[in-house]
């Protein structure tokens, strides 16, 4: 319930905290050649009982054109006192659908993607186990400014194993949502 009623209010504040920002002429700097770096943090719906100390996504982007994005990507986390860890290695692709901003934000951009990794499990209760894990997510880019946005997506990811970490169980699925930023260059 704690989680559900943080992802509600950090969802409404990204909301206002946009409104004021979409206010400006920001024309999104999506197009070939692109590059972004993203990183972003995971708010885990189904979540452990434990503290989580970390859960963070580290991404490469290239745009291919102006709607295809695709990279390497690197998951890290540390959660339950460093009793479980958790590592994850793979690509994603994402297209961007240009055109489609939500009612009331002029510089949004909605996308859909999917990611394609190999992860790894580390825990000291039970044994350490390796999957391949397939997500695919929708999500929104708020853009600030043409060079920086901020993404939210929501995911469901499916693994080959029991790699993710539900309620003191591994399990084969895991849902949640994401909230990074994002920084594009040429």
């Amino acid at each position: 319930m704690r989680k559900t009623i943080f992802v509600l209010a950090l969802i409404s504040a990204l909301c206002i905290g946009t409104t004021a920002a979409a206010q400006e002429t920001t024309t999104p700097m999506l197009r070939e050649g692109v590059k972004e770096l993203g990183l972003e943090g995971n708010i885990d719906l189904e979540g452990t009982q434990g503290d989580i100390d970390a859960d963070l996504n580290a991404r490469f982007g290239y745009f291919l054109d102006r709607h295809l994005e695709v990279g390497p990507f690197f998951s890290f986390s540390r959660s339950n006192d460093g009793d479980v860890m958790s590592y994850g290695l793979g690509a994603f692709a994402d297209w961007h659908l240009l055109g489609y901003n939500m009612v009331g934000f002029a510089k949004t951009v909605p996308y859909i993607g999917a990611s394609l990794g190999l992860y790894f499990l580390d825990t000291d209760v039970d044994e350490d186990e390796s999957g391949l894990s397939f997500i695919p997510r929708v999500g929104i880019k708020w853009f600030f400014r043409d060079y920086v946005a901020v993404d939210t997506n929501f995911f469901l990811a499916l693994a080959t194993d029991d790699i993710y970490v539900n309620d003191n169980d591994t399990d084969k699925y895991d849902i949640g949502i994401n909230i990074g930023l994002r920084v594009y260059f040429e």
